[in-house]
């Protein structure tokens, strides 16, 4: 079984990453510190995936001689560099290199789908040169059958038909490993064409979850609003009821005031000997 070792280097953070199974590839998790990336040793049959969790002004003191040892290491499949400065790391390394960089915090689902499609392309091509490697030996044993064929076979003609076979066999092999050869190519060209489209749909990701925090912003702030308005409509109905309690005492007192006024009115015009009005 194929290994597969994702280096997570880091001054300390957490791998945002749970490792999950795979049928036929061990995936390891190892963490070194950022410090001591020079201890690094790379094995020539494991896949390794470097992700690198720093800040502008950790990846400025390192950048020179990590991308010296690593960056076009041909043991490394991909280096992935996870940083809140990322546009500034990203705009100043060379588009040569086997490097991605990530905006921090980066997301663990779109993170998991890089690292599996990373280590499945890996894991194929280096199948297809031990394939390729192997149809190789064999032609080494065909030379030797092509040497006894022609000790044994006195007859010519049976000689030359020995012959044509194992040459067209040989052919065959060659074609076969030149197709192998533009398999390992294209897989390649898709890998990195893929992992351009995975770096814009993030973009496009962080944007959209940018537009979903203004919203629920503008939500909890048109519930305060609504919150207000309700406490302002309660406290405008209670003053209105006590208005109206005001004007009922004010015309009950009003009222009595009149009916006092004509009681005294019918006294004064009594005392003096008027006639009452009707």
């Amino acid at each position: 079984m194929k290994t597969a070792n994702i280096w997570h280097i880091t001054s300390g953070a957490e791998f945002p990453v749970h490792i999950w199974k795979h049928p036929r590839i061990n995936i390891e998790l190892r963490k070194v510190q950022l410090k001591d990336y020079r201890s690094i040793e790379l094995d020539a049959q494991d896949i390794n995936v470097f992700y690198v969790n720093t800040n502008l002004k950790e990846w400025t003191d390192i950048k020179d001689d990590f991308l010296k040892r690593f960056e076009l290491h041909p043991f490394v499949a991909l280096t992935i560099i996870s940083s809140p400065e990322a546009e500034e790391i990203y705009n100043k390394l060379s588009p040569k290199g086997k490097t991605e960089v990530l905006e921090y915090p980066v997301q663990p689902r779109s993170l998991r789908i890089i690292l599996d499609r990373v280590i499945q392309t890996e894991f194929f091509k280096m199948v297809a040169n031990e394939i390729g490697n192997s149809c190789l030996a064999n032609v080494g044993f065909f030379e030797g059958v092509f040497e006894l064929a022609n000790k044994e076979y006195k007859d010519t003609h049976k000689a030359n038909a020995a012959l044509h076979a194992i040459l067209e066999f040989e052919a065959k092999i060659k074609k076969n490993n030149e197709d192998i050869n533009k398999a390992i190519e294209r897989v390649n060209e898709l890998k990195n064409q893929e992992l351009l489209t995975l770096h814009e749909r993030l973009k496009v990701s962080e944007i959209i979850d940018n537009l979903k925090t203004m919203e629920l912003k503008h939500a909890l702030e048109l519930k305060k609003a609504t919150e207000r308005a309700l406490e302002y409509s309660s406290i405008e109905e209670i003053e209105m009821k006590n208005i109206l309690e005001a004007h009922t005492k004010l015309f009950e007192y009003t009222e009595q005031e009149i009916k006092d006024l004509v009681e005294e009115n019918k006294r004064l015009r009594k005392e003096l000997g008027l006639p009452e009005n009707n």
